[in-house]
């Protein structure tokens, strides 16, 4: 099963959140601090009002077609957005859907990473898998290092990438890891902004290495979830959603289990009308109730069996 998680609804909210740290009005912004990162306030001004004026669907979609200058301030403002996100408190209730999901699988912490789950997500924060081993962690009063070897085997791909590695999800000597804070330095800007993509090119797409384990996770899965999603079509041809759509599958793309159909629901809470009556017919993923949000889809219809 693999649902998606949240993705274009957060985009909007992610440049309005970089138009406001850009805004010389705002006596909160960030202007001073990418003074200090190298960039002019003229170069500051026109990268703000070129966002402002494109309405852009996302910050990603803005930066694809410019050019390497651009994409690297776009990328420090998106750092500089969601760095301050990475607070405890805006994860850990009781209603948010990550406790849904969390609760929902109800599991032995020793068959934890036996749940046939994976997650595909076009945003860069790293809240899910932080709240997955704090949640853990906790729980199960277990070690940090016996909650990451559940988690490594719990795919969470970013397709855009993320702000850094957590800690206990270092491979390499020289991988660049963060503790999940809310605390910005130039220093994790520079060095959290080095982990994010700007897909701009058809030949990054299909050579990709997290949007080809993504398209392998898609057609191995009997269940297909969109949560929160946008349906934009870029997004749902890079994955090649439409080509699910007529396909069979079993649990992994190397079973050898009988096949079977494939499931795709998803949430369309908000959604424009004209895409609440395209997407099932082009894509054929059924929303089973246009007015459920994340957290009723996920306790009226996702079940893990």
């Amino acid at each position: 099963m693999i649902p998606f998680k949240y993705d274009d609804g957060e985009g909007k909210n992610l440049v309005e959140i970089i138009l406001k740290n850009f805004d010389p009005e705002n006596p909160k912004n960030a202007i001073e601090l990418f003074k200090g990162l190298g960039f002019s306030e003229e170069e500051i001004a026109d990268f703000r009002k070129e966002l402002k004026f494109s309405v852009s669907p996302s910050i990603d979609t803005f930066l694809e077609p410019r050019k390497k200058d651009e994409r690297y301030l776009g990328k420090l403002a998106i750092a500089n957005a969601l760095i301050p996100c990475e607070n405890d408190e805006l994860l850990f209730y009781s209603t948010s859907w990550y406790s849904i999901l969390f609760n929902q699988i109800n599991s032995s912490f020793e068959n934890f990473d036996k749940n046939k789950i994976s997650f595909i997500t076009f945003n860069y924060d790293r809240s899910l898998e932080y709240f997955l081993f704090t949640t853990l962690k906790n729980r199960y009063q277990k070690t940090e290092a016996e909650c990451a070897a559940k988690l490594k085997n719990i795919p969470i791909v970013h397709l855009y990438g993320k702000l850094a590695l957590l800690p206990w999800e270092k491979i390499n000597s020289t991988d660049y890891t963060r503790e999940y804070n809310p605390k910005i330095t130039p220093h994790f800007l520079r060095k959290s902004s080095i982990s994010l993509k700007i897909i701009y090119d058809e030949v990054d797409i299909l050579n990709d290495n997290d949007f080809k384990k993504a398209r392998l996770l898609l057609r191995g899965a009997r269940k297909i979830y969109f949560l929160g999603f946008g349906y934009h079509t870029d997004n749902l041809g890079r994955l090649k959603i439409k080509l699910l759509a007529s396909s069979t599958t079993g649990f992994t793309s190397t079973t050898s289990a009988p096949t079977s159909s494939r499931i795709m629901e998803g949430t369309s809470f908000k959604l424009p009308q004209d895409l609440k009556e395209r997407i099932p017919k082009i894509y054929k993923i059924r929303f089973p109730n246009h007015d459920w949000d994340i957290n009723e889809f996920f306790e009226q219809k996702i079940r893990f069996d």
